[in-house]
């Protein structure tokens, strides 16, 4: 049994909280950001004490870890840069859940990422935290398929689904001495930067259809969405779909609509926007353009 603390910011950790108690691991508490008094309700629920952080890098916070006589620290979606003192604090340090393939997607979003670039399957990995970002020791890792039209609502469920049970498999190499910790290919390494709702801007003029089919699918709901505009109406687009027929127009033109919803040109054919929100009301039709 490993005494731990826990830090989460939203679905990530909550998948993983109840597998750790039902193993019989002691949670001394679960740390969180302010703004997350949902989360923070559903772990007292578990009968998990909470903290809420401002910054978890205080010399007062991380004496209090100290002082829990934690002997590991489990960050599972916890978005800040944890600094020396604090990684260290555990007897057995911090492992870190990650939603990414490692070294190929360090940084922030990895999900997103790896649904924008077209991956047809997503890594995620569990880390021991270092000083860098991301670079720490590979402890375990697992893959899963994306489908061309999968969309990360879909790959967190997926993530969240795989990773109690990795976490779970690193805590016992830990207790029984076996774990295996293997250094990342520094020569594959690739840094993605946490994305904005700005990042999500559709660019007409040079994206393709499969390329604003794939950053849709990769920032839909819960997320903002992809972003285009139709004269001074911004656009948030939820989900589209590639046509079977062949059709070409002026990137950004609305070529017209069938039931499933317009059709919008690209640089080489055209996407159906099926869900789709206008600022202000209203409806998008053939003859407009969105830029």
């Amino acid at each position: 049994m490993q005494r731990i603390v826990f830090y989460l910011n939203a679905t990530r950790g909550l998948a993983t909280l109840p597998v750790l108690l039902d193993a019989g691991h002691e949670l001394a508490f679960a740390v969180l950001p302010p703004g997350r008094d949902a989360i923070a309700a559903a772990c007292r629920e578990m009968g998990v004490a909470t903290r809420i952080v401002e910054n978890v890098n205080a010399d007062t916070f991380v004496a209090e870890v100290r002082d829990a006589d934690a002997e590991l620290a489990v960050i599972a979606g916890y978005s800040t840069i944890f600094k020396r003192p604090l990684i260290a604090a555990p007897r057995h340090g911090t492992i870190n859940l990650h939603g990414g393939r490692l070294p190929e997607y360090r940084g922030g979003s990895p999900l997103n990422w790896q649904i924008i670039n077209g991956e047809s399957s997503a890594g995620i990995s569990v880390i021991r935290v270092d000083a860098g970002i991301d670079t720490g020791p590979l402890l375990a890792s697992a893959e899963f398929p994306i489908g061309p039209d999968d969309t990360i609502r879909e790959a967190h469920d997926r993530a969240n689904a795989l990773f109690p049970g990795l976490v779970i498999q690193v805590i016992d190499a830990i207790e029984t001495g076996t774990l295996v910790e293997r250094p990342q290919d520094e020569t594959r390494a690739h840094y993605w930067h946490q994305r904005r709702p700005e990042d999500g801007a559709i660019n007409w003029q040079h994206m393709t259809a499969r390329q604003i089919h794939d950053l849709v699918r990769a920032v839909t709901r819960p997320y903002p969405g992809a972003i285009t505009a139709s004269g001074d109406a911004a656009v948030r687009v939820f989900a589209t779909r590639l046509p079977t027929a062949p059709l070409t127009g002026s990137p950004g033109h609305v070529i017209g609509e069938d039931e499933d919803g317009p059709c919008v040109a690209c640089t080489d054919g055209t996407l159906l926007l099926t869900d789709y929100e206008v600022d202000g009301g209203g409806r998008l039709s053939g003859g407009m353009h969105l830029s």
